[in-house]
């Protein structure tokens, strides 16, 4: 492939289109709750199946032998799991598989005085059988005192009233999750990038990308945006430095150095300037304070992964895939993280850091705050790219490689790729809006 110096772009030229903002649901569904509701009314007649279903579907039993109805590789739910998918399908947030609530997400709603319903709406999950946090049944609230749930063996996912499951449990409260609404305010959303510098915007501003010039590239590594989230730069394995209504200020092969390794980038506080680092953990400043790099120390690596500067630029890290943090200049030391990182964000005032894993793994260091993660609610993955912090620190997004989107704490979801119906395999991060 042929180098290139730069390309700066002020122009809108749409690819997918600016703007997308919620994730496919139901033509019915006018609100994120109706949109719960009507995922778990599409899974009427799906086969209880004890340790079946999660956030993308059915799936058969785990527990063996299984339940009777769901043998012979039938697939189907169990409680938890039908409300995970119901509530992951419309809003991305992930529930816990283990019995507990998300850290920081939703409001409880308690029990009240009978008959319960009153304080309810639809697509509230509501428990049963123990407390809020240690359940043993659990359903989508349909109204009118009604319930979807996958209630037992030989009980096909259905409607029942609040009358039949108390016979059975007591009620525990509900939990009600918004998620990603539509409503979700402008500066909350992310834009993610694929290796051939296609851009997908979800909830901020379009400024374009390189299938919309018709530059042909198969190697980008990274996106940011500009401080005041109306431009963004992509970054090329060799430097190349591609500037979409944001300050172009040189590159790697503009200046005539040779690489084919840069990992990442980041701007300067000021948008005047950008750091990469390459995967040897060589660090190149373009109008931006150089604070030193692993090379220049005498260190011999080939697996870094990222690079967050600190809020006054006078400092950055550095990940390894083997989770080595590596600081410079103002830039403290909080630890390192488990083998697998992918990427690392730091806080907004420069005080700690998040570094995530290949599995969704999310591991927090100095103010940095953990609000779960992937391998904590039992979902397995092992594509994730990045992670995109809210813009109060108080939650955030996991990418995966299909542009799928995870949300924990108070990050909205604002749709993703697979919810879509766009089939890809090669983002390679994000970036909030």
């Amino acid at each position: 492939m042929a180098k290139r110096a730069f390309l700066a772009v002020t122009m809108l030229l749409p690819l997918f289109g600016a703007g997308v903002t919620i994730a496919a649901r139901p033509a019915a569904a006018t609100t994120v709750e109706q949109s719960i509701v009507d995922f778990a009314a599409s899974q009427a007649g799906a086969p209880y199946c004890f340790g079946g279903g999660g956030i993308h579907g059915p799936s058969a039993a785990t527990i063996s032998p299984p339940n009777p109805g769901c043998g012979s590789g039938a697939k189907g739910y169990d409680c938890m799991s039908l409300a995970q998918y119901a509530v992951y399908q419309a809003t991305g947030i992930v529930l816990p598989s283990n019995g507990t609530q998300p850290a920081g997400v939703g409001t409880f709603i308690p029990p009240g005085n009978l008959p319960y319903t009153g304080d309810l709406l639809p697509g509230d999950v509501v428990f049963w059988g123990g407390t809020i946090d240690r359940y043993n049944h659990s359903g989508i609230y349909a109204g009118n005192g009604e319930v979807w749930d996958a209630f037992d063996n030989g009980y096909p996912v259905a409607e029942h009233s609040f009358s039949f499951l108390e016979h059975s449990y007591n009620y525990d409260g509900a939990m009600r999750y918004r998620g990603g609404a539509p409503s979700s305010p402008t500066g909350h959303g992310y834009d993610l990038v694929g290796s051939d510098g296609g851009v997908f915007v979800f909830g901020g501003g379009f400024y374009g990308s390189l299938p919309g010039l018709g530059v042909d590239v198969d190697d980008i590594t990274g996106i940011v945006p500009t401080a005041a989230d109306d431009g963004y730069w992509l970054v090329g394995a060799d430097g190349g430095v591609f500037a979409f209504n944001a300050p172009f200020v040189d590159s790697l092969p503009g200046i005539g150095v040779d690489v084919d390794d840069i990992a990442g980038i980041v701007p300067t506080l000021d948008d005047r300037g950008y750091f990469l680092v390459g995967r040897d953990g060589g660090v190149f400043s373009f109008n931006a304070p150089f604070e030193n790099s692993l090379p220049g120390l005498g260190v011999h690596v080939d697996d870094i992964a990222g690079i967050a500067a600190t809020a006054d630029d006078l400092g950055y890290w550095l990940v390894g895939s083997d989770g080595s943090v590596y600081a410079f200049g103002d830039a403290g030391y909080f630890g390192g993280a488990p083998a697998g990182a992918v990427a690392i964000t730091s806080t907004r005032d420069g005080g700690g850091y998040w570094v995530v894993g290949a599995d969704g793994a999310v591991s927090a260091f100095g103010d940095a705050r953990s609000y779960g993660d992937l391998p904590s609610v039992g979902v397995a993955a092992d594509d994730i790219v990045g992670i995109v912090v809210s813009p109060d620190g108080r939650g955030y997004n996991l990418i995966g490689r299909d542009g799928g989107v995870f949300s924990f704490g108070d990050a909205a979801n604002l749709g993703s790729l697979p919810g879509l119906g766009v089939h890809v395999d090669d983002v390679v991060g994000a970036v909030p809006t």
